[in-house]
C-alpha cells in the first residue's frame, strides 16, 4: 500500500471511530449574508439588515419588508451611514428593514441610477420569493429618487417612502430637476406614497416642492403622507435624525400599517413623545434615575427622573443617577450614551462629556432647560420635558 493510500485509510478509520462514538464533527459556521457592518470588497452591491440588535419578524409574521437605498455624495462612503432611526419604530412594529449598500467607487461608473433601480427590483423579487407579502421601497436623497424610479418601473411595490428625493443632473447650475420627481408622482405604480420635503434643502437649491407634490397627489386617489416644508424639518437630512423619529416616526408606521388608509392626504395622529423616547433611548440596560427629591440638593430637587428634548436634529435624554452622576443619551442619525460626574453650582447641574462638550441642566418655572457648549465655545440651548415616572 502506498503512503498516500495509507494516509487515506487512516483518515477513514478515524472518522469511523468518531461517528461510532457519537461525536459530531464541528460544522463550519454559517455565514450571515445580511450581517451589519460589512465591507464592500470588490462588490458593487450587498444587502444588510438595518438593525441587527432587533429581532427579525420573518416573512410569515411581518407586515412586509422595507428596502432602503442610501444617498450619494462623490467619493463619500455613504454605505457607512445608518438607516434613519424612524425605521427602528417600523421594525419593532412588524416590518423587516433591509438596506442595499452601494460601493461609492461603483457609483462613479456611468448610469448609477439605472443600475441601482435594477438592483432594487431584483431584491424585491428575492423578498417576494421568500414570502414577504408587501414590499416598500424607501430612501433618502439619491436613494429616495432610486425608490421613486423603482416604483415608476414596477407595480410590485406596496408603497414608497422618499425623503428629500432627487438627483442633480450635472448641468452648469447643478440644481435639482424638480419636474422629474413630479412626473414620477403622476404615474408611480404603487398603493401608497410617503414624501418628506424638509425646509431649506440647500442640496437642491432650497426649492419649495411640497405644494407641487400635493397638487399632483390629491388627484391620484390614493393614500399619501406628505411632510412638506411646514413640518419643522430643516435641511437636506432633516428626516434622518432624532427629531424626525420623535415627531413623525409613529406617523409613518401608522400610515404604512393601517389596513384601510383612506385615499387622500394622511393626517398624523397625536404622538406620545415619551413612549417614543423610551423606545429609542431606553431600550437597553438603562440606569435608574433619582426619583426621590430628598436625595438631591435643595435648588435642583425638581430635576428628579428623566428629561428629554430636541436640539437641532438630535433627540436628547438625561437624568441624575446614583453617585452624583449625570446620564446623557442622544440620537441623531446614530445614537450614543455616557454617564459622567455631575457638579451642582448656582442651581445648575453640570457635566463634561468625553469630547469636552459641557452640558448644563437648569430648573425653570416650566420644567428645565439644557445648554450644550462645544469645546470651541459654540452653545446650543433647548427646553426639556419630563418623562413619566413609570418604569
Amino acid at each position: 500500500m502506498t503512503q498516500g493510500l495509507q494516509f487515506t485509510a487512516l483518515v477513514s478509520l478515524l472518522l469511523a471511530v468518531v461517528h461510532g462514538l457519537g461525536i459530531a464533527a464541528a460544522a463550519e459556521p454559517v455565514k450571515d449574508e445580511l450581517a451589519c457592518g460589512q465591507e464592500p470588497g470588490n462588490r458593487f452591491y450587498w444587502v444588510e439588515r438595518a438593525f441587527c440588535d432587533l429581532s427579525v419578524n420573518g416573512p410569515e409574521k411581518a407586515q412586509g419588508v422595507i428596502i432602503w437605498n442610501h444617498g450619494i455624495s462623490g467619493t463619500t462612503e455613504q454605505w457607512r451611514y445608518p438607516v434613519p432611526p424612524a425605521f427602528r419604530l417600523l421594525q419593532t412594529r412588524g416590518w423587516d428593514v433591509i438596506a442595499i449598500k452601494r460601493h461609492n467607487q461603483g457609483d462613479a461608473i456611468a448610469n448609477p441610477l439605472g443600475r441601482a433601480v435594477q438592483r432594487t427590483l431584483e431584491e424585491a423579487k428575492t423578498q417576494h420569493k421568500l414570502g414577504y407579502r408587501k414590499i416598500v421601497a424607501a430612501g433618502q436623497s439619491f436613494g429616495g429618487y432610486i425608490s421613486l424610479d423603482t416604483v415608476d418601473t414596477s407595480p410590485d411595490f406596496f408603497a414608497v417612502v422618499a425623503m428629500a428625493p432627487g438627483v442633480r443632473p450635472g448641468n452648469a447650475s447643478g440644481r435639482l430637476d424638480a419636474a422629474a420627481t413630479d412626473r414620477i408622482l403622476q404615474r408611480a405604480k404603487t398603493q401608497r406614497i410617503a414624501l418628506v420635503f424638509p425646509k431649506h434643502d440647500a442640496m437642491f437649491g432650497n426649492v419649495v416642492r411640497g405644494e407641487s407634490a400635493n397638487s399632483i397627489l390629491v388627484q391620484r386617489g390614493l393614500p399619501y403622507l406628505l411632510l412638506d416644508e411646514t413640518a419643522e424639518l430643516i435641511g437636506h437630512g432633516g428626516a434622518t435624525g432624532g427629531r424626525f423619529a420623535l415627531r413623525y416616526g409613529l406617523c409613518l408606521a401608522e400610515f404604512l400599517t393601517a389596513p384601510d388608509a383612506p385615499s387622500g392626504r394622511f393626517t398624523c395622529p397625536a404622538v406620545d413623545e415619551w413612549r417614543v423616547v423610551r423606545e429609542l433611548l431606553l431600550r437597553s440596560n438603562p440606569p435608574r434615575p433619582v426619583r426621590d427629591a430628598a436625595e438631591l440638593p435643595v435648588d435642583i430637587r425638581s430635576l428628579t427622573g428623566w428629561w428629554y428634548g430636541v436640539m437641532g436634529d438630535t433627540l436628547i435624554l438625561l437624568g441624575l443617577v446614583d453617585g452624583g452622576r449625570l446620564a446623557y443619551r442622544w440620537l441623531a442619525s446614530r445614537d450614543g450614551s455616557a454617564i459622567v460626574s455631575a457638579t451642582v453650582k448656582d442651581g445648575r447641574v453640570r457635566g463634561v462629556l468625553a469630547n469636552k462638550a459641557v452640558v448644563e441642566m437648569t430648573p425653570t418655572a416650566q420644567g428645565a432647560s439644557l445648554s450644550w457648549t462645544s469645546s470651541d465655545g459654540r452653545t446650543l440651548l433647548t427646553t426639556l420635558a419630563r418623562g413619566r415616572d413609570e418604569e
